[in-house]
């Protein structure tokens, strides 16, 4: 952690970002940043779909916009991870079997967001966005310690 702190103190991006590292909190760190970006993707493209493609702000849809916003998220999410912060190979032969592996993982959080919608949105009546946010926040979590744990482990 003080070396993660360090290098956001004195504005190390270089060190932050691009030099390979084993450090978890830096890992996690760089984890956040890339699924940032990946959520940004992920949240436009829900948006995007449910009201130019679905054309209905509320309803059963959402659920549909969901999950195909959820692969453009998975693809950003995968790229980007492969870059900047699980740098070690997987225990996976191939690169298709490592998004596979990946994509599992990201499915259970999926199930987890899409859970939550119906709980939130359909049963308590709370905006759909507002509750992808919240569910975010909290499959964020889930994908890095599994992806990490099952995935990018050291041998």
């Amino acid at each position: 952690m003080k070396e993660l702190i360090s290098l956001i103190a004195n504005l190390k991006f270089k060190r932050l970002f691009i030099t390979k590292t084993d450090n978890m909190f830096i890992q996690f760190f760089r984890y956040c940043f890339v699924g940032g970006i990946a959520t940004v993707v992920e949240g436009a493209a829900l948006w995007l779909i449910q009201h130019f493609v679905f054309q209905e702000a509320e309803g059963f849809y959402v659920y549909f916009a969901q999950g195909i916003a959820f692969v453009l998220g998975l693809i950003a999410n995968f790229v980007l991870s492969k870059m900047f912060v699980f740098r070690e190979s997987s225990d996976k032969t191939n690169t298709m079997g490592e998004f596979v592996a990946y994509g599992v993982i990201g499915v259970v959080g999926l199930g987890f967001k899409e859970l939550m919608l119906w709980a939130f949105n359909k049963r308590l009546g709370w905006h759909y966005m507002l509750v992808w946010l919240f569910a975010t926040a909290i499959v964020l979590i889930w994908n890095y310690a599994a992806r990490k744990l099952f995935l990018y482990r050291k041998k």
